[in-house]
Protein backbone atom coordinates (compact mmCIF):
# COMPACT_ATOMS: atom_id res chain seq x y z
CA UNK A 1 0.00 0.00 0.00
CA UNK A 2 1.32 3.46 -1.22
CA UNK A 3 1.88 5.74 2.28
CA UNK A 4 1.14 9.29 1.12
CA UNK A 5 3.19 12.14 2.57
CA UNK A 6 3.35 15.77 1.92
CA UNK A 7 5.93 15.25 -0.27
CA UNK A 8 4.19 12.32 -1.86
CA UNK A 9 1.76 14.73 -3.68
CA UNK A 10 4.88 16.16 -6.39
CA UNK A 11 5.81 12.75 -7.04
CA UNK A 12 2.69 11.20 -7.61
CA UNK A 13 1.64 13.01 -10.19
CA UNK A 14 4.89 13.06 -11.77
CA UNK A 15 4.54 8.88 -11.44
CA UNK A 16 1.52 9.31 -13.18
CA UNK A 17 2.60 11.52 -15.48
CA UNK A 18 5.48 8.75 -16.32
CA UNK A 19 2.58 6.54 -17.18
CA UNK A 20 3.64 3.93 -14.67
CA UNK A 21 0.68 1.80 -14.78
CA UNK A 22 1.77 -0.57 -11.59
CA UNK A 23 1.78 2.88 -9.45
CA UNK A 24 -1.62 3.86 -11.03
CA UNK A 25 -3.20 0.42 -10.44
CA UNK A 26 -1.77 0.93 -6.28
CA UNK A 27 -3.26 3.83 -5.92
CA UNK A 28 -6.24 2.87 -7.60
CA UNK A 29 -6.56 -0.28 -4.96
CA UNK A 30 -5.68 2.21 -2.09
CA UNK A 31 -8.57 4.02 -1.70
CA UNK A 32 -11.29 1.51 -3.35
CA UNK A 33 -12.64 -0.17 -0.54
CA UNK A 34 -12.93 2.81 1.81
CA UNK A 35 -14.36 4.83 -1.02
CA UNK A 36 -17.17 2.38 -1.22
CA UNK A 37 -17.51 2.49 2.83
CA UNK A 38 -17.80 6.10 2.80
CA UNK A 39 -20.20 5.82 -0.40
CA UNK A 40 -22.47 2.88 1.26
CA UNK A 41 -22.70 4.96 4.48
CA UNK A 42 -23.72 8.73 3.15
CA UNK A 43 -25.51 7.89 -0.18
CA UNK A 44 -26.94 3.91 0.62
CA UNK A 45 -25.90 2.74 -2.36
CA UNK A 46 -24.53 -1.07 -3.53
CA UNK A 47 -21.25 -1.93 -4.17
CA UNK A 48 -21.98 -1.76 -7.87
CA UNK A 49 -22.74 1.94 -8.01
CA UNK A 50 -20.24 2.96 -5.26
CA UNK A 51 -17.71 0.94 -7.85
CA UNK A 52 -18.99 2.50 -11.18
CA UNK A 53 -18.15 6.44 -9.37
CA UNK A 54 -15.21 5.59 -8.12
CA UNK A 55 -13.52 4.15 -11.32
CA UNK A 56 -15.26 7.50 -13.11
CA UNK A 57 -13.71 9.34 -10.65
CA UNK A 58 -10.04 7.68 -10.89
CA UNK A 59 -10.65 8.17 -14.76
CA UNK A 60 -10.67 11.97 -13.97
CA UNK A 61 -8.07 12.22 -11.40
CA UNK A 62 -6.41 10.57 -13.89
CA UNK A 63 -7.03 13.13 -17.05
CA UNK A 64 -6.89 16.01 -14.52
CA UNK A 65 -3.11 14.63 -14.18
CA UNK A 66 -2.57 13.91 -17.78
CA UNK A 67 -4.26 17.30 -19.06
CA UNK A 68 -2.11 19.49 -17.15
CA UNK A 69 -5.38 20.39 -15.22
CA UNK A 70 -4.33 19.00 -12.04
CA UNK A 71 -0.24 20.37 -11.45
CA UNK A 72 0.22 20.39 -7.62
CA UNK A 73 -2.16 19.10 -4.80
CA UNK A 74 -2.93 20.90 -1.80
CA UNK A 75 -4.90 18.43 0.22
CA UNK A 76 -4.69 14.52 0.31
CA UNK A 77 -4.74 12.25 -2.60
CA UNK A 78 -7.70 10.83 -0.47
CA UNK A 79 -9.54 14.13 0.09
CA UNK A 80 -9.19 14.94 -3.57
CA UNK A 81 -10.60 11.73 -5.26
CA UNK A 82 -13.46 11.89 -2.36
CA UNK A 83 -14.59 15.38 -3.37
CA UNK A 84 -14.04 14.08 -7.18
CA UNK A 85 -16.47 11.71 -6.56
CA UNK A 86 -19.03 13.35 -4.01
CA UNK A 87 -20.12 15.55 -7.55
CA UNK A 88 -20.13 12.30 -9.30
CA UNK A 89 -22.41 10.73 -6.84
CA UNK A 90 -24.63 13.54 -6.76
CA UNK A 91 -24.47 13.65 -10.83
CA UNK A 92 -25.45 10.16 -10.85
CA UNK A 93 -28.50 10.73 -8.21
CA UNK A 94 -29.78 13.83 -11.05
CA UNK A 95 -29.49 11.29 -13.84
CA UNK A 96 -31.54 8.73 -12.02
CA UNK A 97 -33.89 11.37 -10.46
CA UNK A 98 -33.10 10.24 -6.85
CA UNK A 99 -32.42 13.07 -4.66
CA UNK A 100 -29.18 13.25 -2.29
CA UNK A 101 -29.61 13.95 1.55
CA UNK A 102 -28.47 17.02 2.91
CA UNK A 103 -25.71 14.91 5.28
CA UNK A 104 -24.06 14.31 1.17
CA UNK A 105 -23.31 18.12 1.45
CA UNK A 106 -20.47 17.73 3.52
CA UNK A 107 -17.24 15.24 4.34
CA UNK A 108 -17.36 13.89 7.67
CA UNK A 109 -14.37 15.14 9.74
CA UNK A 110 -12.94 12.34 9.93
CA UNK A 111 -12.31 12.23 6.14
CA UNK A 112 -10.64 15.64 6.19
CA UNK A 113 -6.86 15.65 5.29
CA UNK A 114 -5.22 15.57 8.26
CA UNK A 115 -2.66 17.98 7.03
CA UNK A 116 -4.86 20.59 6.66
CA UNK A 117 -6.50 19.93 10.26
CA UNK A 118 -3.12 19.44 11.51
CA UNK A 119 -2.37 23.17 9.85
CA UNK A 120 -5.52 24.51 11.15
CA UNK A 121 -5.16 23.31 15.01
CA UNK A 122 -1.88 24.68 15.36
CA UNK A 123 -2.88 27.67 17.97
CA UNK A 124 -0.87 30.55 16.27
CA UNK A 125 -1.69 29.92 12.70
CA UNK A 126 -5.28 29.36 13.83
CA UNK A 127 -5.29 32.77 15.18
CA UNK A 128 -3.88 34.13 12.63
CA UNK A 129 -5.95 32.89 10.09
CA UNK A 130 -8.89 33.52 12.30
CA UNK A 131 -8.12 37.10 12.44
CA UNK A 132 -7.62 37.63 8.70
CA UNK A 133 -10.77 35.49 7.86
CA UNK A 134 -12.35 38.58 10.55
CA UNK A 135 -10.33 41.46 8.20
CA UNK A 136 -11.46 39.93 4.77
CA UNK A 137 -15.36 40.17 5.84
CA UNK A 138 -18.76 38.66 4.19
CA UNK A 139 -18.64 36.15 2.07
CA UNK A 140 -15.34 35.64 1.61
CA UNK A 141 -15.17 34.69 5.23
CA UNK A 142 -18.14 31.91 4.58
CA UNK A 143 -17.16 30.77 0.67
CA UNK A 144 -13.36 29.76 2.42
CA UNK A 145 -14.68 28.41 5.55
CA UNK A 146 -16.76 26.23 3.40
CA UNK A 147 -14.03 25.10 0.54
CA UNK A 148 -11.20 24.49 2.66
CA UNK A 149 -12.58 24.11 6.16
CA UNK A 150 -15.59 21.99 5.77
CA UNK A 151 -14.86 20.91 2.30
CA UNK A 152 -17.79 21.56 0.13
CA UNK A 153 -17.44 21.34 -3.09
CA UNK A 154 -18.70 24.27 -5.70
CA UNK A 155 -21.92 23.35 -6.13
CA UNK A 156 -22.86 23.11 -2.34
CA UNK A 157 -21.15 27.05 -1.70
CA UNK A 158 -23.32 27.82 -4.58
CA UNK A 159 -26.49 26.23 -3.14
CA UNK A 160 -25.65 27.42 0.55
CA UNK A 161 -24.88 31.22 -0.67
CA UNK A 162 -27.79 31.32 -3.52
CA UNK A 163 -25.52 31.80 -6.21
CA UNK A 164 -27.04 30.63 -9.71
CA UNK A 165 -24.01 28.50 -10.42
CA UNK A 166 -21.21 26.86 -8.97
CA UNK A 167 -19.30 28.92 -11.81
CA UNK A 168 -19.97 32.02 -9.63
CA UNK A 169 -19.48 30.23 -6.45
CA UNK A 170 -15.94 29.33 -8.36
CA UNK A 171 -14.86 32.73 -9.16
CA UNK A 172 -15.42 34.31 -5.84
CA UNK A 173 -13.57 31.40 -4.21
CA UNK A 174 -10.85 33.08 -6.77
CA UNK A 175 -11.17 36.82 -5.66
CA UNK A 176 -11.46 35.75 -2.20
CA UNK A 177 -8.27 33.86 -2.10
CA UNK A 178 -6.36 36.81 -3.63
CA UNK A 179 -7.45 38.75 -0.88
CA UNK A 180 -6.66 36.76 1.95
CA UNK A 181 -2.97 35.77 0.05
CA UNK A 182 -3.02 39.45 0.26
CA UNK A 183 -3.95 39.65 4.21
CA UNK A 184 -1.84 36.61 4.85
CA UNK A 185 1.16 38.48 3.61
CA UNK A 186 0.96 41.83 5.18
CA UNK A 187 0.39 44.03 2.07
Amino acid sequence: MLVEKETSRTSTIDEIKKGDRRYLQQLYNQYRKEFGQWAAKHYQVDDDVSGEVYQQTFIAFYYNIRDGKLTELRSSIKTYLFAIGKNLMREHFKSTKRVAEPMDLTIAPEEIDEGVMAKYEDTDLKDRIRSVLNQIGEPCKTVIELFYFKQYAMDAIATQLNYKTEQIAAKRKFICLKQLKSLMQGK
